[in-house]
């Protein structure tokens, strides 16, 4: 049984198992961290599957499970799913930026006061319980996954996720950048996506180039990303960053699939044309092996 929140003593915090990876990879929840359930008067002791996996399986995101279902009280709304009736989907939210404490490491004080646990949902009475809430993620690779969730449960055009202040559809937020024509789209803000080559600078960054093109003229400009190591080093989710792409460096020749979030840039003057996406925000790109291109195939808008 997959489960989306849990309580961990650690940090006195009520957390999804996204967060609990991000602090993972940001050094601030140990690998022998504990979690509990957060059902009405249950303290089932919970795991969080793929917490120390650098690389996302593509079937699976980060989730906190049950070792054993009779661990739960018999008052769990969680494990035995009384509560209201589903409500209707709601929007994915994804965050432009991160709150500025997002990251705020705990005191030890803090870990050891009780009353600072935050209290669990409690039911009020028959039909009460656990209302269901949108699912609010800051890393692009969060939405790529439920992009690839959906794919496969062919609801593209159905599933909606509100980003940048907008509700779009997860089939017209995804864009291959393959034969679009680039001028035309310079102020589009969307995912755009596509087959890439990635190295590491001499710097300590990484440098991106797109394999497959952007239309200009009667010619072919392939985008370029450059991350540098200044935002590299400042980048609280970095360790796993640097080991995602390191992994790709070593294993596939630097042959990759990337995502971005952003608008493609052409500088008015330049001398010979070229396309490029700036990330400002490394929670705004996501970087994986080359086996994701068979759940790509025939999946996102491609322009005419």
């Amino acid at each position: 049984m997959s489960i989306e929140e849990a309580i961990t003593p650690q940090r006195n915090e009520r957390l999804t198992a996204e967060r609990a990876y991000e602090l993972y990879w940001a050094d601030l929840l140990d690998h022998d961290a504990t979690f509990t359930c957060v059902g009405t008067g249950c303290s089932a002791p919970l795991i969080c599957a793929c917490l120390d996996k650098p690389e996302q399986n593509l079937r699976i995101r980060p989730y906190f499970r049950s070792r054993r279902l009779e661990d739960h009280a018999e008052s769990c709304e969680v494990a035995h799913g009384r509560g209201e009736p589903t409500a209707g989907k709601q929007p994915d939210v994804f965050e432009a930026e991160r709150p500025a404490d997002h990251f705020r490491a705990t005191t030890a004080a803090a870990q050891a006061d009780p009353a600072a646990v935050p209290a669990r949902r409690v039911a009020t009475g028959a039909g009460t319980g656990l209302k269901p809430r949108p699912s609010h993620y800051y890393r692009l690779s969060s939405l790529v996954q439920k992009f690839l969730e959906h794919r496969r449960d062919k609801d593209l055009a159905e599933a909606t996720v509100d980003i940048g202040g907008e509700t779009v559809t997860y089939e017209a937020l995804f864009r291959n950048i393959y034969r679009q024509k680039a001028t035309d789209l310079l102020g589009t803000r969307a995912v755009w996506w596509g087959t890439a080559s990635l190295r590491a600078t001499k710097e300590g960054g990484y440098y991106l180039r797109f394999s497959r093109p952007f239309r200009h003229d009667d010619g072919e400009l392939r985008p370029t990303i450059t991350l540098t190591a200044k935002d590299i080093d400042a980048y609280p989710v970095r360790k796993l960053l640097r080991a995602r792409l390191d992994k790709l460096i070593a294993e596939a020749d630097g042959y990759c699939v990337v995502f971005v979030w952003a608008k493609p840039w052409m500088p008015k003057d330049a001398e010979k044309p070229f396309v490029r996406f700036y990330v400002n925000n490394l929670d705004h790109i996501d970087v994986r092996g080359p086996e994701i291109l068979e759940e790509l195939k025939n999946t996102s808008r491609v322009g005419t």
